[in-house]
Parts: C-alpha cells; sequence; structure tokens
C-alpha cells in the first residue's frame, strides 16, 4: 500500500499505546553497589520467559504499534488528514479492513507463541500468561466481528463526504458488547512483573 498509517481505531486501541522496552534504570545515582546488584537480581523474574516475551513481542506487537500509531481514534485520523491526502472512501474502507486483519494476524502469531514457548518457574508468570493468551483469543474474536460489521457498509455510505464516511466507519467497527478481554492490559501486567518499561507512543 501506498501509505503504512491504515486506522485500527478502537480494535487497536486495546492492543497498543507503548512501544519500546527496557529493563527499569535506578534513578537514585547514590545508589550503594549492594543495593544495585540487588535490584539487578529482583529485575527479571525468568530470565527464559523473559527472552520468549521480548522477543515475540518485538517481532508481532511492535510492527503494530510502529504501522498504526497515528490512529487510535477517529478524532486522531481526522486531524491527521488535514495535513495528508486523503485515498478517497472505497481505499480508507480497504485499508481499515487491512489494518484490522493484520493486527488479528499478528495477536495470532503473538499467542500462539506464547502458548508454545511462554514457559515459566514462577506462578504467578504462569497465571499472567494464560490470561493474557485467553484474552487474546477473545479479542480476534471481536477484530472478526468489526470485520463482518465493515463489509455491511453500503454504497450509499461510500457516497459520503470523506468525513462523514470515516465516522460512520468509526461507528461500524464499535461494539455493542466488547467480549470478556482486555489484552492490552494484561500485556502491562506482565511488564511490570518481567519489570519492563515501555516507551509512550503518543506523537
Amino acid at each position: 500500500m501506498k501509505n503504512k498509517f491504515l486506522v485500527l481505531l478502537f480494535a487497536l486501541v486495546m492492543i497498543l499505546g507503548v512501544v519500546g522496552c527496557s529493563k527499569k534504570a535506578n534513578d537514585n545515582a547514590n545508589t550503594n553497589e549492594q543495593t544495585a546488584q540487588e535490584d539487578t537480581a529482583d529485575k527479571v523474574v525468568d530470565e527464559n520467559y523473559y527472552n520468549v516475551y521480548t522477543k515475540n513481542y518485538e517481532s508481532s506487537i511492535v510492527p503494530l504499534e510502529e504501522s498504526y500509531y497515528i490512529y487510535g481514534n477517529v478524532d486522531s485520523a481526522e486531524k491527521y488528514y488535514k495535513d495528508h491526502d486523503y485515498p478517497g472512501n472505497k481505499e480508507y474502507l480497504n485499508e481499515v479492513k487491512a489494518a484490522l486483519v493484520d493486527s488479528k494476524e499478528k495477536v495470532q502469531e503473538f499467542i500462539d507463541n506464547m502458548e508454545k514457548d511462554g514457559k515459566s518457574d514462577n506462578e504467578k508468570v504462569n497465571k499472567l500468561n494464560k490470561e493474557m493468551i485467553d484474552d487474546g483469543k477473545d479479542l480476534i474474536e471481536d477484530i472478526d466481528k468489526r470485520l463482518e460489521k465493515l463489509d455491511k457498509i453500503t454504497d450509499k455510505d461510500l457516497a459520503k463526504s470523506d468525513k462523514e464516511f470515516r465516522r460512520i466507519v468509526g461507528d461500524h467497527i464499535v461494539l455493542e458488547k466488547e467480549g470478556d478481554h482486555d489484552f492490552k492490559e494484561m500485556l502491562k501486567k506482565l511488564d511490570k512483573e518481567l519489570n519492563i518499561e515501555r516507551k509512550d507512543t503518543n506523537r
């Protein structure tokens, strides 16, 4: 596609929001060596799981963040198109669908890999990993529902002004009832447990 600024709207709001990871740093410059060693020992709950998690996060979740960070909602899309060429309603709709399909595939890839390789000796990490996988599966089901709703957009809708049409697309992506999941929140909980900090992608 010509541009890598596809719209994920509310579906990706649940997934995105942060990018880039690093272990927590000690901000106190006067910390003695013993405390620093203790902090280092506490930083990684399970090094093997940490490596699996960060590797799969980088390959599956970060590409979504890097490609789709501009649009977390309809209002940010409006702001973007004030300074960029709009591709037309039909192409816009196709880009939204493609973005949702891409997000579904990458979330599926992530949870499949974590289900296969994300094993830990730490009981809490294992519990969080399972909850994250379950929430990811529910999120994928909701993305499918959004795609089904977008397929109901009519030629009459396509004939609307670009601003009206973007609002129509936004309305179609909102689900009357969300699945019982919070995938983004589960990723945050795992990050916290693994002592990972992520930089804000708000630009």
